[in-house]
């Protein structure tokens, strides 16, 4: 796997130079064979822009704001 840090997606959205270089290294991770994690996604636009790109996994608040183990387990478990 290679993981975008958050700092890497902040601008994403609004920005034709982040765009280019989010692609770049989904590019090169495809090369690798390795699959893509976004750190940070915060917005639905920002997970429909790099799911549009590639990143096939995604972690930030949108999905889950922090919390401790037992919330964890609960949502986990599902």
């Amino acid at each position: 796997y290679l993981k975008l840090d958050r700092s890497m997606i902040e601008g994403v959205a609004g920005s034709a130079r982040d765009l280019a270089v989010l692609r770049a290294i989904v590019a090169m991770a495809g090369a690798l064979d390795l699959k893509v994690i976004a750190e940070g996604v915060e917005s639905e636009a920002q997970r429909a822009l790099v799911a549009a790109e590639g990143c096939e996994f995604y972690q930030g608040f949108l999905r889950a704001q922090p919390m401790g183990a037992e919330e964890f387990l609960t949502l986990a478990r599902g």
